[in-house]
């Protein structure tokens, strides 16, 4: 990324033109597109999509639930019923509203229409039987009986003889009995509230306080603008028409829609205000450079320009409230620019930016991008509108910062005169090293424990209500509306579906006998739906049916002989009972639907919902809390019947944003970890960002459960937000951290000081929301700014920590870093031999219960001989390796010396033999973990012994040898130090042999005060025995130390000489290049894998004297020479100053080795023993090949040799395929650089006429069977 980044630059740098023309261009563009998406302002869209949270959210947005405004004229508190006034209020402001209002309502439903009411009833006396059910026909039974129909008659003779005779003359002439009413009577059941009556046709509640009507506005809910202007003219006409007694109020679902786009505006207005004004006053004077916060907001504006555009060409539309939240995209987006200008402000070169921040902004912004995508998995319409906003914002900041800003931000004019700036506060604070305090590491350890424990009292708000805004106003009207409805909070929804309205109703009609069921066991006070007024055609055939099979032929004649024989008793005329006698001979049919358009109209469609292939019905219950779970196990195995109420959404409210909040951090951390860990190809690098990460949001969740702040649909965002700053943050410190450790450049302040400035404006951002009066937005707030200083805190501090403990600390005392591999052997290893530790403890204390005699003693001895032999090989990764040329047995008493390099040492010694005994100090013989192994054993405290030898003695009689180190101490160089008297005294004293026996790789493989397990390579060698007798090497143990210790030093410098070979050495080399990149670090392992770790080459250089490497790379073969011989004085030179940096970082490196950057053209040689041109000719034109290959002659001392490989054109068969190499080495890989002018491979046949020419022996070796790659060998004689 970083070639393609500068490759763009530097097509830019030459064409001005073109890059302000693409810019231009470009951002128009995406302008032009922004422009044309189309704004949602529905507040569902923040509903979670669950089935039945869209069922009851299709039945609110198909009904006229969600329209209409209800309306409520109230009486104050203490005033005294006076519904006449109510009246007159109401008859004013309906009044006004259809006057004024006309272009925003489409109806006002003020009063119930009296002429409405006789046309249902006539409709529904027409179709009687319709609505009749089986058991209104045991009440028919009654009213027919002769009894009865007297009593009925005289009630009609007192009606018609009253003032109301006049309007129910018609309906007592069609049905004197009173049959009808059964019929009429269903419209009963609309009433869902028996708080409620009517009163001069309009509906009171029965304390005549509150009258009661509704407003169905033109526009849609979602039609905030028109709606807002209902609104406001209502408001007018009510703030006109109050009173000191009566004033009215509205609620609805529209005044909620419009109070939220509202807020949301000038919300969104005022943050973003405040955000932009925060962040061009503070960073104009943090950069003292007046336009610099205008061009940091450039590529803010282009990613809000490109995002808008790519999501109108993906769905065309995005919620508002998705978009108001823009702010929390700004302070993100803005830390990019900020990256890119405080580099540049500590670096002053673009190239050198681009370098720096090309793989931590790319790799860190696509993170924080997937995070945001990531919210495209959960629930909620408006979090995916918001996910896909931010994330496409990001993307077009991080481009523009990359490729278009660094060219706006300094001239080459301005680089060149670039001067740093003044060491700010923020340049103080980011310069200071918190991670080396250790009460502030310890204590951040300390507090995550004890979030850890806070973290899972952290709740979910499960209460919609809580993040929809509404004016105090509105709250009490809602509140008011609540209180005169006292079952508003009680109702439970049945919603039935059928593919057409009649299926549905079907379906419908099979729920009645369970609600009467219900209803008869009082677990359902009420219900209110459409059963009783439309109904079924099956049904209604069926009803017809049952109401022929009624009325047989002496039903009816006994019914009008008793009607005539009572009304003529009563005056009736004999004419009187013919519409009766009509209405039992009529052939009735089911009612058709536009007979009953004029009631759904009216009445019904609030309950029912169609749609081409799709038809619902709805109906309303009353159940107590404690009923409802009994209401949902009658009807969950009903098919094609969902249940719904307010209780269950809201537990399943909780469920979902439990669900995605869980979801969204599982997938933006398994996002993070994967990402981190193929950027560094090392688990342990991921392992350091990726921990303080995790421990950020043990923090976050500690607070937040401490203070009482709960988590929401809405801020479930931050989980996607926190992961991806975070991740940002941790990129950057441990990009800082490893270009340190890699090439010894400090950028890690500049790093720091472009997160504190990102958290300052991203706070900035994202805190401003706390001025927010929209819940939505300020829940935000809190958790925002807890989430960004926890990261802060753990970027800036846990990870130079942890990368301090596993790299920084350990490389600088010349240790091998951690690696996962390292710990988990070393971990086993350590383990393995404390758990047998305490094992041979215990079986000491057995042992010695039982006062073991000499036997005893040397079964313990077995069994710690075979504990060390297991412990030894089972170390797999550690090869061992034993040389006893002369068949030593150890059947003899004998005092052995060894070397001590390392604790490793004893291990391999005492599994050599039963009967071996050490020397040990007072420390390890009293120590409480092995101090009771050491003693039985009958090992020696040194400090005992120098007075008393007896105890020595007694053991060497009994056959047993002594292990003594007479170095003393353990040689952390691996160099044997003078051998101490104490070991020869004791064997001229005791009259026994010496037995040296050498100890190799114990140093490198767990090296003094380490406790890291390498992959080395331990080899005991056992020397001949030296009797008493062997005056070789002198007399009297003083003369026979010295001597004897020249002798093994002989005899270990030839072991070591035989072992050390460049294998020996290849972790070693590979050590120093891990953590530096994973390309490079494969790189490494492939290339000297394939040099058979430069074997060749150390054969062929002298094992002393001054070496040179022309075109070294990184140093992988200079370290190699100079690790397998000391006495090698190397200096290596390469053209890629990179490649320099990071050869001169190595730990390893001592004042033996030195790497210089430089052209070798203009490099002032010295003389020099040995010079290699190992693979670097070719990158020079011929005539440059010939004048570096004579300045190495001149510069070479007598007897010295150049080492020459490289591809040798004369070989035209293999040489294509050299050149093939070299082809993916420079171009694909970018391995190496090349100079403008290309690569050239040199002839052999020139080489050897140089040599010729300038008196030197020529010799080659072909170096590959496969390419034309060969070694020139030239010698000075």
């Amino acid at each position: 990324m970083e070639k393609i980044l500068l490759h763009i630059y530097h097509f830019y740098s030459r064409n001005k033109a073109v890059l302000y023309g693409t810019f231009i261009v470009l951002f128009l563009l995406a302008a032009w597109f922004a422009t044309r998406l189309k704004f949602e302002e529905d507040i569902s869209r923040i509903l979670p999509n669950d089935k039945k949270i869209e069922k009851l959210n299709e039945v609110f947005q198909n009904s006229k639930f969600m329209d209409k405004l209800a309306v409520t004229v109230s009486l104050k508190d203490t005033a005294a019923a006076e519904p006449d006034s109510l009246v007159a209020y109401a008859d004013n402001l309906v009044s006004g509203i259809r006057e004024k209002l006309s272009p925003y309502i489409r109806k006002v439903n003020d009063k119930v229409d009296d002429e409405f009411a006789m046309e249902l009833f006539g409709t529904i006396s027409d179709h009687l039987p319709v609505y009749l059910e089986e058991k209104d026909y045991k009440q028919v039974d009654s009213l027919i009986q002769p009894a009865t129909v007297k009593q009925t008659l005289e009630q009609d003779l007192r009606t018609l003889t009253s003032p109301a005779g006049l309007a129910l003359k018609g309906m007592i002439s069609k049905d004197p009995v009173g049959i009808s009413f059964l019929g009429i009577k269903k419209v009963q059941q609309l009433q869902y509230d028996e708080n409620f009556e009517l009163y001069e046709n309009y509906v009171m509640t029965k304390d005549r306080k509150h009258l009661l009507f509704f407003i169905t506005p033109q526009y849609p809910p979602n039609n905030t603008g028109k709606n807002a202007l209902l609104l406001k003219g209502l408001d007018n006409l009510i703030n006109n028409s109050n009173t000191a007694n009566i004033n009215a109020s509205y609620f609805g679902a529209t005044a909620v829609s419009v109070g939220n786009a509202l807020q949301l505006r000038k919300d969104s207005l005022l943050t973003q205000g405040i955000t932009v004004l925060f962040i061009i006053v503070f960073l104009g004077i943090y950069f003292r450079k007046k336009r610099a916060p205008f061009l940091i907001l450039i590529p803010v504006l282009f990613g809000a320009a490109f995002s808008l555009a790519c999501i109108y060409f993906i769905k065309g539309s995005i919620s508002v409230i998705a978009l108001g939240t823009g702010s929390v995209v700004l302070g993100i987006a803005v830390n990019y620019s900020l990256h890119v200008f405080n580099h540049y402000r500590h670096t002053g070169s673009i190239q050198q930016l681009i370098k720096d921040l090309a793989m931590p902004m790319t790799v860190g912004s696509f993170t924080t991008i997937g995070g945001f995508l990531c919210l495209q998995f959960v629930e909620s319409e408006m979090l995916k509108d918001l996910g896909l906003f931010a994330a496409f914002s990001l993307i077009g900041a991080s481009l523009c910062s990359l490729i278009f800003l660094p060219h706006f931000i300094a001239s080459k004019k301005e680089q060149s005169q670039h001067a740093g700036n003044e060491f700010s506060w923020i340049d103080r604070v980011a310069s200071y090293k918190p991670e080396y305090n250790k009460y502030l590491v310890t204590g951040i350890f300390a507090l995550t424990v004890f979030f850890a424990f806070q973290a899972g009292n952290v709740n979910f708000e499960s209460d919609l209500q809580h993040m929809n805004f509404m004016s105090p106003q509105l709250k009490a009207s809602e509140q008011q509306l609540n209180s005169i409805n006292q079952y508003a909070l009680q109702s439970v929804y049945i919603v039935t579906e059928g593919k057409t309205l009649d299926e549905a109703l079907v379906n419908n009609e099979k729920l009645v006998t369970q609600i009467n069921r219900l209803q008869d066991r009082n677990v359902v006070k009420k219900y209110s739906g459409v059963s009783s007024l439309i109904i079924s055609d099956s049904l209604q055939k069926a009803r017809i049916e049952r109401w022929k099979q009624y009325w047989t032929t002496e039903k009816k004649e006994a019914l009008l002989a008793t009607l005539m024989k009572e009304g003529s008793a009563l005056g009736f005329s004999a004419t009187a009972f013919d519409n009766f006698k009509s209405l039992l001979e009529k052939e009735y049919q089911p009612v058709d639907k536009e007979a009953m358009s004029d009631v759904r109209k009216n009445f019904l469609d609030d309950y029912i919902t169609e749609k081409p292939g799709k038809a619902t019905v709805v109906t309303l219950l009353k159940a107590l809390p404690d009923k409802k779970q009994e209401v949902y196990r009658a009807f969950e195995n009903e098919n094609n019947v969902t249940v719904l109420d307010k209780q269950y959404l809201t537990s399943r409210f909780v469920e979902i944003i439990n669900a995605d909040f869980g979801r969204i951090a599982l997938m933006t951390s398994l996002l993070v970890f994967f990402v981190l860990l193929l950027m560094y190809g090392r688990i342990e690098l991921t392992l350091v960002s990726f921990i303080p990460m995790f421990i950020s949001w043990v923090w976050i969740l500690g607070i937040m459960a401490m203070a009482g702040i709960e988590f929401n649909i809405i801020n479930i965002i931050v989980s996607a937000l926190i992961f991806g700053l975070g991740d940002d943050y941790s990129l950057f410190i441990m990009d800082g951290l490893l270009q340190e450790y890699k090439t010894g450049k400090k950028n890690l302040s500049s790093f720091k000081s472009s997160i504190i400035l990102s958290a300052i404006t991203t706070i900035a951002g994202l805190g401003v929301l706390i001025f927010a009066k929209h819940p939505a937005l300020k829940s935000i707030a809190f958790i925002s700014i807890i989430g960004i200083g926890c990261v802060v805190i753990m970027a800036q501090i846990l990870i130079p920590f942890l990368f301090s403990v596993l790299i920084k600390n350990r490389v600088r005392r010349n240790r091998f870093p951690w690696t996962a591999w390292g710990f988990v052997k070393s971990s086993f290893a350590f383990s393995y031999f404390i758990g047998w530790s305490v094992a041979l403890t215990h079986i000491a204390w057995i042992f010695a219960l039982f006062n073991i005699k000499e036997r005893g003693k040397l079964i313990y001895h077995t069994i710690i001989a075979k504990v060390c032999r297991r412990l030894t090989y089972i170390m797999i990764n550690v090869k061992k390796k034993i040389i006893n040329e002369h068949h030593e047995k150890f059947d003899r008493p004998a005092i052995i010396i060894a070397n001590h390099q390392s604790s490793l040492d004893i291990v391999p010694l005492i599994m050599l033999h039963p009967k071996l005994l050490m020397f040990t100090n007072n420390r390890i013989w009293n120590s409480p973990l092995f101090g009771k192994v050491i003693r039985m054993a009958d090992y020696f405290p040194t400090e005992q012994i120098e007075n008393d030898i007896s105890l020595v003695e007694e053991r060497i009689k009994n056959g047993y040898s002594v292990i003594i180190f007479p170095e003393g101490t353990r040689a952390e160089d691996g160099v044997i130090k003078r051998f101490h008297k104490g070991a020869f005294y004791l064997a001229e004293k005791m009259n026994v042999d010496i037995l040296p026996i050498m100890i190799h790789g114990t140093e490198y493989t767990l090296t003094k005060q380490d406790q890291l397990l390498k992959d080395g390579q331990v080899t005991l060698k056992i020397l001949p025995r030296i009797t008493p007798g062997d005056k070789t090497y002198g007399n009297g143990y003083a003369e026979r130390a010295k001597n004897i210790g020249r002798y093994f030093r002989s005899e270990f410098a030839a072991l070591k000489k035989e072992i050390e070979q460049p294998a020996y050495f290849r972790e070693k080399l590979i050590y120093n290049y891990l953590y530096k990149g994973p390309v490079l670090e494969w790189y490494m392992r492939i290339k000297t894998k394939l040099e058979k770790n430069y074997e060749p080459f150390h054969k062929l250089v002298p094992e002393k004297g001054k070496i040179l490497d022309i075109g070294c790379g990184y140093g992988f073969m200079s370290y190699m020479l100079a690790f397998t011989s000391p006495g090698r004085e190397i200096t290596g030179i390469d053209y890629d100053e990179d490649k320099i940096d990071t050869a001169n970082n190595c730990f390893s490196r001592t004042n033996t080795i030195n790497f210089v950057h430089g052209d070798v053209m203009g490099f002032a040689f010295e003389q020099y023993d040995c010079i290699i041109l190992a693979d670097m000719l070719h990158y020079l034109q011929p005539d440059e090949q010939k004048r570096v290959i004579e300045k190495c002659m001149a510069n070479l001392n007598p007897g010295g040799m150049i080492i020459i490989r490289d591809g040798d054109k004369d070989k035209e068969a293999l040489h294509k395929k050299t050149k093939l190499t070299e082809f993916f080495s420079t171009k694909v890989l970018s391995f190496n650089k090349t100079k403008e002018t290309g690569l050239s491979f040199l002839s052999g046949r020139m080489i050897r006429e140089m040599a010729q020419a300038n008196g030197m022996s020529c010799e080659e070796v072909p170096d590959s069977k496969v390419t034309s790659n060969t070694v020139f060998i030239l010698k000075k004689s």
